[in-house]
């Protein structure tokens, strides 16, 4: 094959990719506006975890932290993110958020979708971002009792939005969730990840986390 066969033979699949991200986009965009987008927060809405950001911004002023989280996470890890983020020195103006994942939660309110925060960050951390970003309508987060991952985060949900709701996550944990939702976000996911979250057959949209 000449080697102008092969560049309009890549030209038309890189074509033929496009329009089906352009169609899977266009899937979830189509579900109801009633249905809200429910964004997760760490990995999917900023890169990293904001309990590691918590602890590490402690960390530098204060060792000794290390010995404070052994005893707080005796009474569970919602308990652990709520002692940090009370004490948090997180420098919020240097947080990397996903630009992607940001572009369709606008997008989606110009449209006139609710913008949910739902996150097992705890409740401290995520509504002092979610004041910073000024478009969510309502926020779900762990409380220093409830840790709201998995399957406590997939049933508040079930029971909140009961005629459905648009999920965007970006670990195994949000499985549970997704096999909850009417559509599925996928940020940045793991292969694996995406894999099992194509069986559920869901209208889905891949975006690759830019930063």
């Amino acid at each position: 094959m000449s080697e102008i066969a092969v560049g309009v033979a890549h030209m038309r699949e890189a074509i033929r990719k496009h329009g089906q991200a352009a169609d899977r986009a266009a899937a979830i965009s189509a579900l109801p506006l009633s249905m809200p987008l429910v964004l997760d927060l760490d990995g999917t809405l900023i890169a990293g975890d904001l309990l590691y950001k918590s602890f590490f911004s402690i960390l530098r002023r204060n060792p000794l932290i290390v010995f404070s989280c052994a005893a707080w996470l005796l009474r569970g890890r919602a308990a652990l993110k709520r002692e940090l983020a009370l004490r948090n020195r997180i420098d919020w103006e240097r947080l990397a958020l996903h630009r992607d994942v940001l572009d369709l939660a606008r997008r989606e309110k110009a449209a006139g979708r609710t913008i949910v925060l739902a996150t097992a960050a705890d409740a401290v951390l995520a509504g002092h971002l979610a004041a910073r970003l000024g478009f969510f309508d309502q926020m779900f987060a762990s409380d220093g009792e409830q840790n709201l991952k998995g399957s406590a985060k997939a049933e508040l949900l079930s029971q909140t939005f009961p005629a459905g709701f648009i999920y965007a996550g970006d670990s195994k944990a949000d499985l549970a969730v997704w096999a909850r939702a009417a559509g599925i976000v996928l940020v940045n996911a793991r292969q694996s990840v995406r894999n099992a979250a194509r069986t559920l057959g869901k209208p889905m949209l891949e975006l690759s986390g830019r930063v």
